[in-house]
């Protein structure tokens, strides 16, 4: 009750009497933050680039990442077996897709790749997306884009408190505090937030014959979550800048099972994180270097996370507990050099070291590690004039010197080359193309994890190549914008996984191979328009056609939409009232059943609404807003027996000073 009262009215402390705007200082690589400083122009990119902004990222009231990433356009939000919430990018695979915070990756190299409904929003300004052909300077594992999610700071002098409570359906509860302050010289960040819930609610007509007994919430998918940040920095006007920040985020939840499965003749999981907790600090910064700039981040990450198996969906019977433990350094540095009038050239050095170390309870003499090394190279020149030519280079090389008790492989290195040009053919019209050839490695997890006996190894597994091309056509004005992107991926080598029957085993198990290749052929559609004063739509429709090649054959690719699309409007007020309401469509897709068969997975179709008040008092803000996600209940099916969420309700209010 206590906490339910704090929620509910907001006490915040004192602050400055101006109300400084709440905005992003950063510098970027490509589109990688890699240290503090003063804001930077944005060249225009030879391949796509989007972006939330900070409004976009409050208006979504979610307590995770993961809500505000389902707005980009041609991206497909997953929630698997293991309980992890994914993004693919224009029907890219698992483990495509890199995350950065700051600059510094969020991905677990063990898995490359993050549970976004782990990643608390409050602490993000800004989330940019790079699509297409992503720069060389990222380094390896990229072919299916990049997002980097920036820490919000204030853009001008001053100081900023807000405090935030939301209470929602199946005692959904939020709880958030962020101080920013900025000077001449100095700025720092504090965020401390809450969060928790029963579990997501059933929507109506899922079909789930087991596994499942309750009407009202989805078996298992309770979570409660902690989450701290902070960071200061420290600038001259020199061009010298220094920042320290510090993350962690920590909790425990449940996973849903697979409810189309019998667990008497399939092997599901019933699974609980009991615990999960990532730490982060970064130390970037820049300097002058004769006419250019070096810029550079340092950043270590450990990640402990433990996995109890359960016998059946009543979690009374524990089999076991895995406990995983990842400790990551990584560094990058860039230099950004003018050379003379003709154009840019920026060269980065990626450097990635990661310990992963496996612990089986059930057995104490079961503890495996592994160790894993990437290097990356790059070096990209841009050409200026009336048609903006970039062009890129990298060598990429993992080595694994640590494989627990599995068979040691040798060190795999590969390249990756990147050319774009862009024209802008008036003021208002502007065409650009890209093509590209990427790498993603396969992880250690891929090759070497057994998933408390879900998973047979593979440890000969070759790396996925992918040709990236894209085309684009821009028309926008003062009040709207069009674009239209037609892009083709060729992925070779494609890691998927089938079922395998074990001698001597009465169920089935997984185990990942390279097909051949996939294709992916598609058309990104996106307009913004403010249609009146107060009026705003933003909308996107993306169709793609991403197919499967394995010895012979052409198939779909498995849980990849064939459409993509969302619509959302805005309405404002001059007295402060505000409506949203978001609509977001998902095409047909196939799953995989336990026999390898292809079963189609519906279309759907989820519409949300936000409505809001806002009132200013001099040196204050306050807003109430109340939240319906799914409001029409509807069932939306992005994996076989994993149904999204029902209708969900929250109120909130939120103060600022």
């Amino acid at each position: 009750m206590v906490l339910r009262l704090l929620l509910s009215f907001a006490i915040v402390g004192l602050a400055r009497a101006q109300v400084p705007s709440d905005s992003l200082t950063h510098y970027e690589l490509g589109e990688i933050v890699v240290g503090p400083g003063g804001i930077q122009p944005r060249e225009p990119s030879v391949s796509t680039v989007q972006r939330v902004g900070l409004a976009g990222i409050a208006q979504s009231d979610a307590e995770s990442i993961d809500r505000v990433l389902r707005s980009i356009p041609a991206g497909h939000l997953q929630t698997n077996s293991r309980g992890e919430t994914l993004i693919y990018l224009r029907g890219a695979g698992e483990r495509q897709v890199s995350l950065f915070f700051d600059g510094a990756l969020l991905n677990v190299p063990w898995d490359n790749r993050i549970d976004l409904s782990l990643i608390p929003s409050e602490v993000v300004g800004e989330v940019t997306i790079a699509k297409g052909v992503p720069s060389v300077l990222y380094g390896p594992n990229v072919i299916g884009g990049a997002i980097n999610l920036t820490s919000r700071e204030l853009r001008n002098p001053g100081s900023l408190t807000q405090i935030s409570g939301i209470l929602g359906s199946h005692n959904a509860s939020q709880a958030r505090f962020t101080w920013l302050r900025r000077s001449k010289q100095f700025r720092s960040t504090v965020y401390l937030g809450a969060s928790g819930r029963d579990g997501f609610g059933l929507p109506r007509n899922a079909d789930l014959p087991y596994s499942q007994s309750s009407e009202m919430l989805r078996t298992n998918t309770y979570r409660n979550m902690r989450s701290a940040f902070g960071q200061v920095a420290w600038h001259n006007e020199n061009g010298v800048s220094l920042g320290l920040s510090l993350l962690r985020f920590d909790g425990r939840k449940g996973v849903a099972p697979e409810g189309h499965l019998n667990p008497e003749v399939s092997n599901v999981r019933f699974w609980q994180y009991d615990g999960w907790e990532t730490n982060m600090s970064i130390l970037s910064g820049q300097m002058p270097v004769g006419s250019g700039t070096l810029r550079g981040a340092a950043w270590y990450s450990w990640f402990d996370q433990s996995i109890e198996q359960f016998s059946d969906a009543t979690y009374a019977h524990s089999e076991g507990i895995q406990t995983d433990q990842d400790n990551t350094f990584g560094t990058r540095l860039t230099l950004l050099q003018e050379v003379s009038d003709s154009g840019t050239l920026r060269a980065a050095l990626n450097l990635l070291t990661s310990q992963h170390r496996q612990i089986n309870n059930a057995d104490p003499w079961d503890r495996q590690s592994y160790r894993q090394h990437i290097y990356s190279n790059g070096l990209e020149y841009t050409w200026a004039g009336p048609v903006q030519v970039t062009a890129g280079a990298s060598l990429d090389i993992l080595a694994t010197p640590e494989t627990g008790d599995k068979p040691s492989r040798a060190p795999q290195a590969a390249y990756g080359i990147s050319i774009g040009a862009l024209h802008q053919l008036s003021q208002n019209i502007t065409f650009r193309a890209a093509a590209g050839r990427k790498v993603r490695f396969p992880t250690m997890r891929e090759m070497f994890g057994e998933a408390l006996g879900r998973f047979l190894v593979n440890p000969d597994l070759k790396p996925e190549s992918s040709l990236l091309t894209e085309a684009a056509a821009r028309i926008e004005n003062i009040d709207s914008s069009v674009e239209a992107v037609f892009f083709f991926n060729r992925t070779y080598n494609t890691i998927n996984q089938h079922m395998v029957a074990v001698p001597g085993e009465e169920l089935r198990r997984r185990q990942r191979i390279n097909l051949d290749g996939s294709r992916v052929t598609g058309l990104e559609t996106v307009l913004v328009s403010r249609m009146s004063r107060g009026l705003l739509m933003n909308c996107n429709m993306t169709w793609m056609k991403p197919r499967a090649l394995n010895n012979g054959h052409v198939e779909p690719l498995v849980e990849k939409p064939s459409w993509l699309g969302g619509c959302s409007l805005t309405l404002r007020s001059t007295g402060g009232v505000s409506l949203i309401v978001e609509s977001q469509i998902t095409g047909r897709a196939y799953g995989l059943a336990d026999d390898n068969s292809l079963v189609m997975l519906p279309a759907s179709q989820v519409i949300h609404t936000r409505l809001a008040w806002l009132a200013l008092f001099r040196s204050m803000s306050a807003e109430v807003f109340a939240r319906v996600n799914n409001l029409t209940d509807d069932m939306t099916l992005p994996q076989l027996g994993l149904p999204g969420p029902g209708r969900e309700v929250h109120a909130g209010l939120q103060l600022a000073f």
